[in-house]
């Protein structure tokens, strides 16, 4: 190895990000709340059950919307009342959990005319040029004695969407319930709509300790679907969409999901904080739904899905629940999910704050040069920096790896120059406002060959 003084190599002049924006518009005949940061958009719909119905990073939508039902807002006895089922809109929304029919401790939908299809409040909370905030609540439901609410934050220069969830007993009585977010992925092929996407991928964390016996359950269709296998050395479920009708449920720890689009390697991350050793609906902190054709059993009747996109859409649900809380009379319960949009090829190994990981981080060294290799999404616009440290954390060298934002992948292959007694590297993004975002990566340095 050299002997290298610190090194700092900053990055060529601090980019302004894009500011945010916040406008009243209309997106497919609904009215809508549009909010935008040059790098993410998102549409909201505080009339057809408060979702966010669409996100996009550019041009590329991620969220299935449901084309039959563009613009359409049905009264309450049409949208799961006396005189109509459950209206699919699409996008993403807020239930309470858990489902079923034994009990009035169960949510027996959907269809809701409150809770999944009713007119929500909203209101604009926020329209800074770094920050912008939509609030949304629901009616109150006797039924379950909640309102379901949440505040839709976006912030300049990445992609980070943060919802801060609610529920409120708006009754006189307690009551027990988890907060459940619902988001339907697009699953349809982008060059041919009416074909299922086949290279569409989830990926979520095993828990180790699992109270299920594989780590995750099936919920819903056939036991051994094949659609959601193990990947052991990597401990996650992974998710293969196949238009094949089935749900499963994980006490997943990890506090992540993520979603690739193997044709254009966009890619959905949520992330959320796990609670251990507290009650979750299902045992599951995280389930999967395919929608596609075949059979299952709901409330002890089978239903039977039609081979036919038009009635069975192509869109995988993925669905992050908050632990079960007990409600008193007028008591609130908040629940935190933050979402980012990147670019990152298939599989999502882990991922961080500042971004998915496909390959890890790797250190081969040769002739005191150290080549850096990994393949990762970031979530900020910004630079990579490669950090080398010795053996007591000091920091020896820092090493700027050029620029990254999040519509492209960042693939890093570079070799540099490796400081004296350096035993590790990291590999961090930092945003154009020159915060340190959080590591990609972090390496050993291996013995000179």
């Amino acid at each position: 190895m050299i002997a290298l003084a610190l090194t700092v190599l900053t990055a060529p002049g601090q980019t302004v990000a894009p500011r945010c924006t916040a406008e009243r518009t209309t997106y497919q005949g609904w009215n809508a709340f549009k909010l935008a940061n040059g790098l993410v958009t998102l549409f909201i719909t505080p009339d057809i059950g408060g979702r966010v119905i669409q996100f996009q990073l550019g041009d590329h939508p991620y969220f299935f919307v449901n084309a039959a039902l563009a613009g359409k807002v049905f009264p309450p006895a049409a949208n799961g009342g006396s005189q109509g089922g459950w209206k699919n809109y699409g996008g993403d929304k807020l239930w309470p959990a858990p489902q079923g029919w034994d009990s009035d401790e169960e949510w027996p939908g959907p269809p809701d005319p409150v809770l999944d299809g009713g007119r929500y409040a909203s209101a604009l909370t926020a329209q800074a040029t770094d920050h912008v905030a939509v609030a949304l609540i629901s009616p109150a439901d006797a039924r379950t004695g909640l309102a379901l609410g949440r505040t839709i934050h976006l912030y300049s220069g990445g992609t980070q969407v943060h919802l801060d969830c609610t529920m409120t007993n708006i009754s006189h009585r307690p009551v027990r319930w988890a907060i459940w977010d619902v988001t339907q992925q697009d699953a349809a092929a982008p060059s041919a709509p009416a074909q299922a996407n086949h290279d569409l991928w989830a990926y979520c964390p095993i828990n180790a300790h699992s109270v299920h016996r594989n780590g995750f359950s099936t919920l819903f269709g056939q036991v051994n679907h094949p659609a959601f296998q193990l990947d052991r050395p990597n401990d996650l479920l992974r998710v293969h969409y196949v238009d094949r009708v089935g749900k499963v449920g994980l006490d997943s720890d990890g506090g992540w999901l993520a979603v690739v689009n193997g044709q254009s390697d966009h890619c959905f991350v949520a992330r959320f904080a796990f609670v251990p050793q507290v009650a979750y609906p299902d045992d599951a902190s995280v389930e999967f739904w395919l929608n596609g054709a075949g059979e299952y059993i709901l409330n002890g009747s089978a239903i039977t899905n039609a081979a036919d996109p038009t009635q069975t859409p192509y869109l995988m649900e993925t669905e992050i629940l908050s632990p079960l809380v007990t409600l008193q009379p007028g008591e609130e319960y908040h629940f935190q999910i933050d979402w980012f949009a990147t670019r990152c090829p298939k599989p999502v190994i882990e991922v961080t704050s500042a971004g998915a990981i496909s390959q890890r981080l790797t250190c081969a060294v040769h002739q005191a040069q150290a080549r850096l290799a990994g393949v990762f999404g970031v979530f900020f616009s910004g630079h990579a920096e490669a950090a080398f440290r010795g053996r007591d954390g000091r920091l020896l060298a820092r090493a700027n790896l050029g620029a990254v934002q999040p519509g492209q992948v960042f693939r890093l292959n570079r070799e540099l120059p490796l400081p004296q007694d350096t035993t590790r590297v990291s590999v961090r993004v930092v945003d154009d406002s020159g915060e340190d975002r959080g590591p990609l990566g972090n390496a050993l340095v291996p013995a000179a060959d």
